[in-house]
């Protein structure tokens, strides 16, 4: 299972682009004076990619024109409800921790920006705002950004009578495997057998047949520093122990290590048969990040924290990631994650979306899924956790199934918009905010 990236890097073959040079760099952070070859890859096939419209515009034959465009708040909580000229309503919650510092980017930029616009052109009013504001760009504007799209895809699913994932693709995902992706901090800080319990006792919950583990500091600084001498490679090894040889393990460093600590660390996981490797360096350590993965057999995912397609365009051409990361909010929603989707499978590589912890954020992820091509098998999950920046539960009811894990298995939900009613009360605790 863990040498699938060797399948995977002879898929497609890109040409080298007439009149390029290889690009050799050094890799100075790495105190290695050894040099990374990257070759030139045709972007021809990405770029013909990224064109394909992505929104289903045919699903409405007349406009649908966004009237009012509002931002709530309460407190450190933000909710966004879009209301066409009909009266059609879509309502999404905003990101649990990103939103508090970022929400007048919201009210200055993006409300004058899709007020009166044609909601079917949404592919290229995304493209528009996310391409141009380049002194805004970042994950807190893409946060806004997404916000904003959750609101209008959840009103226009809400009128057409279909989930949202159906309005940007067909369904090829009706039901998704879970990885436990949680328990960040505690992974890192308290001692392995303290926190594997409390990751063993959620996959007892849910059934869920593969668990992502910590490494390192986490600190995106490349510093080698463990919380404890060793621990990294006692949590390693004493996973593999505690739940077994048919339990699918990763491991995500977030940004912790060196080139050289990278590849010490990666060959501890191939020993162990680890399913693939994230972040082990730091996030925009493009030429870094070849290295490490031209040195490792093991798969190497990576991309949560990236913003701008160009960059994952790169990524996926010279194949730095087999498995690649978008996160739905920090990347400004699912018509850029669609995209991203479409190149990786293009390329012959696989897509695991990110998904940020709280809010709502796993049901934007099940929406996304469901129409996700180059899936991989294994899809980032967060026991449900609904609570708002607030620290409260966003109460919410099924419009059709139970979410629920069955078997590690979740059914993506089949009701209109984004499938779920929320309680009309707590919408009432958050006051419009007022430019």
């Amino acid at each position: 299972m863990y040498h699938m990236k060797n399948d995977r890097r002879n898929f497609i073959k890109m040409a080298a682009m007439a009149g390029s040079a290889a690009a050799i760099l050094p890799l100075t952070a790495s105190g290695t004076e050894k040099k990374v070859k990257v070759s030139g890859a045709d972007y021809s096939v990405l770029d013909n990619v990224l064109k394909l419209p992505v929104l289903k515009k045919e699903l409405f034959p007349s406009p649908i024109i966004i009237e009012k465009i509002e931002l709530l708040q309460d407190r450190k909580n933000f909710i966004c409800r879009v209301r066409s000229k009909d009266g059609a309503v879509g309502i999404s919650i905003g990101h649990p921790f990103i939103a508090m510092n970022s929400y007048p980017m919201f009210m200055n930029i993006l409300i004058p920006f899709f007020t009166g616009k044609d909601a079917r052109d949404l592919d290229e009013l995304v493209y528009i705002i996310s391409e141009t504001k380049v002194k805004n760009q970042g994950i807190p504007f893409c946060v806004q950004l997404a916000t904003i799209e959750f609101a209008i895809l959840d009103m226009l699913g809400n009128i057409a009578g279909l989930p949202a994932g159906r309005l940007l693709g067909d369904v090829v995902n009706p039901e998704i495997s879970i990885y436990l992706g949680h328990w960040l901090t505690e992974l890192r800080k308290l001692e392995p057998e303290q926190s594997l319990e409390l990751m063993y006792q959620d996959a007892i919950k849910t059934k869920a047949k593969a668990v992502k583990i910590r490494a390192g500091r986490g600190d995106n600084l490349a510093s080698d520093i463990d919380n404890a001498p060793g621990r990294t490679e006692k949590l390693i090894r004493m996973a593999r122990e505690k739940f077994g040889d048919n339990m699918v393990l990763m491991c995500d460093g977030n940004g912790s290590y060196s080139v050289k600590e990278a590849i010490r660390i990666g060959k501890i996981l191939e020993e162990y048969k680890y399913y693939f490797y994230e972040e082990p360096l730091p996030w925009d350590w493009y030429q870094e990040q070849k290295h490490v993965e031209q040195a490792l057999s093991i798969p190497m995912a990576g991309g949560e924290e990236e913003f701008g397609i160009h960059a994952f365009r790169y990524l996926i051409a010279n194949k730095v990631f087999q498995i690649v990361q978008p996160d739905l909010f920090y990347f400004g929603g699912m018509i850029r994650t669609m995209k991203v989707a479409r190149m990786a499978k293009a390329a012959g590589l696989r897509i695991t979306p990110h998904m940020s912890e709280g809010g709502l954020g796993f049901l934007y992820m099940l929406q996304m899924v469901s129409v996700c091509p180059a899936l991989e098998k294994f899809n980032e999950f967060k026991m449900f956790k609904t609570l708002d920046a607030n620290g409260t539960v966003i109460p919410i009811e099924s419009k059709a199934e139970k979410f629920e894990s069955i078997d590690g298995i979740i059914k993506i939900p089949s009701g209109s918009g984004m499938g779920v009613i929320i309680d009309p009360e707590y919408i009432k605790t958050h006051k419009v905010i007022n430019i």
